[in-house]
């Protein structure tokens, strides 16, 4: 490999890096994508190293399926053709082990991966059955609390041992009882994913010797978003003889709220003894400006290893800081200058980033009005929709009887006959077996259900056991048009009306996307559940001597060759794996999306909006960990343009109705003013005079957006770099020290309004206060950052 050609000194030091640990620190457009598949050609081409000793992993379908392409490419692979690394997500690389194992941690052979709505709908039934109360113990604050403790590897035993509190006893219940709902609809949720797999190489000694012979390099991509789990699996997968390439970025890592541990990559050198240590700062993407102004902002941040990026781009145009009156000004701004650029750039090339997919409404009518075409990541995926759920849920009732969940949703849909009595009667009846609903429904005699509902549960109970015996024999698209005409979904779908016809459109393409499966698995002429059928019901196959070691054998993977599963189950599991940003049109106007899903994308334009206190940096963010989490996701945001990024920030905005008046972000003193080109509207002149909160527009149509004189940060209303949120001030509005707030006080909070004190727990500067503000509800504020003061 010619590699001098193709890479910068930098990135072949990594790419050639020998054996043991390595963290490549890769900032912001510097080509980690090239130096992770480089690495495994050069492993192959020049080490000589087996392919199926390889593994490489990362986080979303999408970039997993780009690495893949271009190792194969540099292989030199024919068309179509694939080599044996693994290249998946973290979830995939798991669901190989457990399809493979996972009966020796308690999952049965073809397990159903349960979705978000999914677990919602469980979690909602387990808090209905503990007797609890759903408007105190929500289900999705129950749900965040289980993702959480699964991320750290504790299941509901410690959990319930370790809950204090009102809310954590009651959520230890619920999640006790929430997996075991899961377990008997034979079912796992995204976190048991990675947890089992750990609990499966931590228990099973002689799998985790043989996985770590087999598994000599091991790559993974985005390090800093990793959770506690994740990284566990990796110490296990690789054990203390492999490779381990981390490539990752500190300042990127935006990703807290879900689990991932910064520092797991702050570090890396504690987890993995003797690492080297290599920097890419040389940037690809973006100009010297956008570069400096980046790199000023997260230089404030105290968590991070620093990094400084330059590019050969030059400085490129300043980057453009607009101030405007309210989201109506904003939006029609930002619209007018995207007219100015379409001169020179396609729509597509240009992107509308925001912090809450709130911001999002002013932005579509007004691109709306201007006619000018976009696509927005957010709404309903395809694959949350209705429809689609239903025929999911059908599939996954033919691949697991077993699977509850699916079971009560097709139950009587589409409409069959089986009423709400006698549906109540079979879960009363599965409950009573302490089984599935499909046992109950193969061998119970039902009490108190009318004959012709005993009939219609006869006739789905034949229904879907011809479904199953079909699937034995076609393949996946046969099964699934089936499916649509044998259950009454085509009568379902042949209404004449706009609903019926959006909803036939969609099932059309959940048909093309499974014959498109079926032929990307190359697997037309395979039977959908070659031996699962009544698979149940017999004795489980033999899994695979984990203690074998034939080299050359056909098992030659530590994972086992994809081809195991059926190509049923394989369709489920893409589905369930598959993310909205997997899905992004880039060809279909400007993007319009959250920072969150910008991760990973470029555009040669990029609008950030809405740099206002309280929504960037968000007014839940308040502690220094959080506060430094914003000021990345900011970096994230600006680092994805190009060559032209523009920043905008309101002086009020409409927040349920009512006009608020907004301060700007502190996160903007931080900018070099010598990268800045600032513009004012005049619609912000004023300030909103709250009496007037009726009125639909304050500000009519006035669009004006003079150039103003470079005005100081100050004089626009910008707190001075001293008095902001950064690392060299106080990080939240410092509480007045002669206030003692107590319950049933009235307090003002600087960003959050008026609100009364529920609870103050614990004293001092660790003391934590509930309070029910009168515009955001509910909040747990932490005593040292609160800024309260009597309202």
């Amino acid at each position: 490999m010619d590699l001098p050609r193709l890479l910068n000194p930098e990135q072949i030091a990594a790419v050639t890096f020998g054996d043991g640990p390595q963290l490549v620190l890769a900032g912001a457009g510097s080509g980690k994508t090239r130096v992770i598949t480089h690495r495994i050609a050069w492993l192959i081409a020049e080490r000589g190293v087996e392919p199926y000793r390889i593994a490489a992993v990362t986080f979303t379908n999408k970039a997993a399926g780009e690495m893949r392409e271009r190792v194969d490419r540099l292989l030199g692979l024919p068309e179509g053709a694939r080599s044996e690394v693994f290249v998946g997500t973290f979830h995939r690389f798991a669901l190989r082990l457990l399809r493979r194992y996972g009966e020796r941690v308690g999952v049965s052979p073809g397990f159903s991966i349960l979705d978000t709505q999914d677990q919602l709908a469980l979690m909602k039934r387990a808090i209905e059955d503990e007797d609890l109360d759903p408007s105190t113990v929500t289900p999705r604050a129950v749900l965040s609390a289980v993702s959480d403790a699964k991320n750290r590897l504790i299941g509901p035993g410690r959990f319930a041992s370790e809950a204090s509190g009102f809310f954590e006893t009651r959520a230890a219940r619920a999640f006790h009882r929430y997996q075991k709902l899961l377990r008997q609809a034979n079912g796992v949720d995204f976190d048991d994913m990675i947890a089992l797999a750990v609990q499966l190489l931590e228990q099973e000694e002689v799998l985790r010797q043989r996985m770590q012979r087999r598994l000599r390099y091991l790559l993974v991509d985005e390090f800093q978003d990793t959770n506690f789990a994740q990284l566990r699996l990796v110490e296990l997968a690789i054990g203390a003889g492999g490779s381990l390439t981390a490539v990752g970025d500190e300042d990127q890592s935006i990703y807290r709220w879900r689990g991932a541990e910064l520092d797991n990559i702050l570090r890396f050198e504690d987890a993995f003894p003797g690492a080297t240590v290599h920097k890419l700062e040389r940037n690809y993407r973006s100009t010297q400006n956008i570069l400096d102004a980046s790199g000023a902002l997260v230089s404030n941040n105290e968590q991070r290893r620093g990094k400084r990026l330059w590019t050969d781009h030059g400085p490129g145009e300043r980057i453009a800081l607009h101030y405007a009156g309210d989201e109506g000004d904003e939006a029609r701004w930002i619209a007018a200058r995207m007219r100015q650029l379409h001169d020179s750039y396609t729509w597509t090339e240009m992107a509308i980033l925001v912090r809450t997919n709130a911001q999002t409404r002013a932005l579509e009518d007004e691109l709306l009005r201007q006619r000018i075409p976009y696509s927005l990541v957010a709404g309903v995926r395809f694959y949350e929709r209705a429809e689609i759920k239903d025929l999911v849920a059908y599939l996954r009732v033919l691949r697991n009887p077993r699977d509850n969940l699916s079971l009560r949703r097709i139950l009587n849909q589409p409409p069959r006959g089986i009423g709400k009595a006698t549906a109540q009667a079979l879960f009363e009846e599965a409950e009573a077996m302490g089984s599935a609903l499909w046992d109950a429904l193969r061998f119970a005699r039902l009490r108190g259900v009318s004959q012709r509902g005993r009939s219609a549960l006869l006739r789905f109970r034949e229904l879907i056991e011809q479904l199953r015996t079909l699937a034995a024999t076609q393949d996946l698209p046969t099964v699934l048009q089936e499916v649509i005409e044998a259950t009454g979904y085509a009568r379902l779908l042949s209404k004449d009306d706009a609903d019926a016809q959006a909803r036939l459109e969609n099932v059309r393409e959940f048909l093309s996307a499974a014959q498109e499966f079926n032929e990307d698995a190359g697997a037309t002429d395979l039977p959908a559940l070659v031996g699962s059928i009544g698979a149940l019901e017999a004795p489980p196959r033999r899994d695979p001597d984990p203690g074998d070691d034939e080299e050359d054998g056909d098992d030659a993977s530590p994972l086992g060759p994809e081809e195991d599963s059926d190509p049923l189950t394989m369709f489920l599991d893409y589905v369930s794996l598959v993310s909205d940003i997997d899905g992004l049109q880039t060809d279909a106007g400007v993007s319009v999306m959250t920072l969150h899903s910008a991760k990973g994308l470029e555009f040669p334009v990029v609008f950030v909006a809405g740099l206002e206190d309280g929504l960037l940096p968000h007014f839940n963010s308040q502690a220094p960990e959080e506060l430094e989490e914003e000021r990345r996701l900011l970096y994230v945001g600006m680092t994805r343009a190009e060559r032209r990024l523009h920043l905008t920030s309101c002086s009020r905005r409409r927040i349920a109705g009512r006009y608020q008046d907004q301060e700007p972000s502190p996160f903007l003193p931080e900018l070099p003013e010598a990268q800045l080109e600032i513009t004012e509207s005049a619609a912000r002149m004023p300030r909103y005079d709250s009496r007037l909160t009726g009125v639909h527009s304050f500000f009519g149509d006035r669009t004006s957006a003079a150039p103003a004189p470079r005005p100081t940060p100050s004089s626009l209303g910008v707190a001075p770099a001293s008095a902001s949120r950064g690392r060299t001030s106080p990080l939240a509005p410092a509480p007045n020290p002669g206030v003692a707030v107590r319950p049933q006080m009235s307090v003002r909070h600087p960003t959050l309004g008026r609100g009364v004190v529920l609870a103050v727990e614990g004293d001092g500067d660790s003391a934590k206060i509930t309070v029910f503000f009168d515009r955001s509800g509910k909040r747990r504020l932490l005593a040292k950052y609160a800024g309260l003061e009597p309202g």
